[in-house]
């Protein structure tokens, strides 16, 4: 296999310095027959694939009449599905954690009908890593076996700041697997689907994906299946595509099906460029161009441009000349659209260096109005670090969030204490109406139930407006809005219960506490403490220290979080 696997790639590297090698040229007599169909039937596939980037129809006879005793092993060749043909359910931590001895697999990331990935780590190298493993079905088809080790030699060459590593391959028992580098973080669908991608991300975002696709074109590998779910962003910012060649590797058989008239096609349709979705012959490295256009398109307006869609100026504050990098990205003939992935680049490094007087206003962060944005074109060093704090500041915000929950948590006890000082009012004043003393205390706990009721869900409706996606001032507004109902409703609630347990104990059957001996000292203590306590709530507000403690720890927990926030200059 090793043989043929060097053959093969000698054969894609001819192909790949613009020369036609022959395949008759590989199969030398030294070579055992066996061997041999294995070798002519990757070949065949290979030579298929190279002949349609040129543009070439080749047809399944052209093979026939060149190799007319090896009828059988070409129409495999050509016919052969590498598809599974049964649902993939992946295996248990427990259960693969028993076929890598050498790896502590920790969790599944996710699974899909193609693989499954795992977190794990390496105790040897103490490093955490990402573990792709494909169906087992995979594992009885010898062919694939080659193929297999072929591509995946090929993807583990493949050393990039913006490309997945692929640290080893393998198969264990019949389970072909993948270790790759873990990035932690989360996939540019998540950070679309969250609604935290503004204009300026995006164009971070490009530059780095137009390096990750030229440099694997150079090399003569093709992605094919370039999409949001495919794009991963660390925790630092740094921008990553997975699943390199994957779709190649997974699909290779299907790749000359039009041979055989099933037009069967590789990736995922709303990203695929019309040839691919199509079955074309000629889908090439420019098939990844437009998806990438897609997945710009997406990442700009956040929908897909789908039928006839209006250029992103339309629908976002960008530059106007961006229009033209995004559509030309998109344009139906591969020859119209841009031929390699760097002049992308390009484009938007000499519009993002402009001119920034002529440019049409651009949503940028960290600028204060429309006005300045107008005036302001995006340099490549800010581009760089709206890149780097994207997930940093969506992770920040995700500290605002969690310390607005023990404030959730609370309000929702308080409408339920609410609930029970009603049915507690009602238990005594409605069965005693003609008593006085039961029908005034039961109305007194009924009513400061309500209001207890009342007050909480208009914090839980403020505190759910909250929303972490919008620019820092507005969340910071929004909170001050919590802090100040609370502080207005608060002395209320709190302070009334100076007063407020006496009918609470009249309403619970505890009649004695109106005795006078019991009631007038009551009130007389009630009052003074009522009295004091709005006092020196009075004179507490008077200091902004005092504002922020009695406006609640949440709050002001989520208030230091925002303003370590804006102190990192994160907007």
């Amino acid at each position: 296999m090793e043989r043929i696997d060097d053959l093969c790639a000698d054969f894609e590297h001819k192909w790949q310095t613009d020369q036609s090698p022959s395949i008759d040229s590989y199969l030398t007599e030294d070579i055992p027959p066996d061997e041999r169909d294995v070798l002519l039937a990757e070949l065949i596939v290979l030579d298929v694939d190279y002949r349609r980037r040129r543009s070439e129809q080749p047809t399944e006879q052209d093979y026939l009449d060149r190799f007319p005793d090896k009828d059988q092993v070409i129409r495999d060749a050509l016919r052969g599905n590498g598809q599974p043909t049964r649902a993939f359910h992946p295996p248990t931590v427990e259960q693969l954690g028993n076929r890598f001895p050498t790896l502590k697999i920790t969790e599944l990331l996710g699974a899909g009908g193609m693989g499954a990935v795992y977190k794990a780590r390496q105790e040897g190298l103490d490093r955490v890593v990402a573990l792709k493993i494909l169906p087992e079905e995979f594992g009885h088809d010898v062919k694939f076996a080659l193929r297999f080790t072929r591509e995946a030699r090929t993807l583990a060459k493949l050393n990039h700041p913006n490309i997945v590593s692929v640290y080893e391959f393998g198969h264990v028992d019949d389970t072909y697997y993948f270790l790759m580098e873990y990035v932690d973080g989360s996939t540019l669908r998540d950070v679309v689907a969250a609604g935290q991608l503004a204009p300026a991300h995006a164009l971070t975002i490009v530059p780095h994906l137009c390096d990750a696709l030229q440099y694997a074109h150079d090399n003569g590998v093709i992605h094919r299946d370039i999409k949001p779910e495919n794009i991963l962003i660390a925790r630092d910012g740094s921008v990553k595509i997975a699943d390199f060649g994957l779709s190649r590797l997974l699909g290779d058989q299907n790749q000359p099906s039009a041979l055989t008239g099933t037009h069967q096609i590789m990736g995922t349709p709303r990203y695929m460029a019309p040839e691919q979705l199509e079955g074309a012959h000629g889908v090439d490295h420019r098939a990844d161009i437009y998806s990438l256009g897609v997945v710009f398109y997406e990442m700009l307006t956040g929908e897909l441009p789908i039928g006839r869609f209006a250029a992103p100026s339309k629908k976002v504050e960008i530059d106007v000349r961006l229009d033209d990098v995004v559509l030309r990205t998109l344009e139906k003939e591969p020859q119209r659209r841009y031929q390699r992935a760097s002049q992308i680049k390009s484009d938007m490094q000499s519009i993002a260096s402009g001119d920034g007087a002529a440019l049409a206003p651009t949503q940028l962060m960290g600028t204060d109005s429309p006005r300045d944005r107008g005036h302001t074109s995006m340099g490549i060093q800010d581009q760089e670090l709206a890149g780097r704090l994207l997930l940093t500041r969506r992770q920040l915000m995700e500290r605002v969030e969690s310390s607005l929950r023990p404030l959730f948590a609370g309000q929702v006890l308080q409408i339920l204490f609410g609930v029970a000082l009603i049915a507690l009012g009602a238990y005594c004043w409605a069965p005693n109406t003609h008593v006085p003393h039961r029908l005034v205390s039961g109305v007194i706990v009924h009513v400061y139930g309500l209001f207890l009721i009342i007050s909480a869900a208009n914090v839980l409706v403020r505190v759910k407006r909250i929303d972490t996606s919008q620019p820092i001032t507005d969340i910071r507004e929004r909170l001050n809005g919590v802090r100040n109902f609370s502080l207005r409703v608060g002395p209320i609630i709190g302070f009334a219960w100076w007063l407020i347990w006496i009918p609470v104990v009249v309403a619970a059957g505890f009649d004695p506490v109106l005795h006078p001996n019991s009631l007038y000292p009551s009130l007389i203590v009630g009052v003074i403490g009522l009295a004091v306590s709005c006092g020196l709530y009075a004179m507490a507000m008077k200091s902004e220290h005092w504002r922020q403690k009695l406006g609640g720890r949440s709050v002001t927990n989520a208030q230091r979080e925002l303003t370590e926030i804006e102190q990192a200059n994160i907007r």
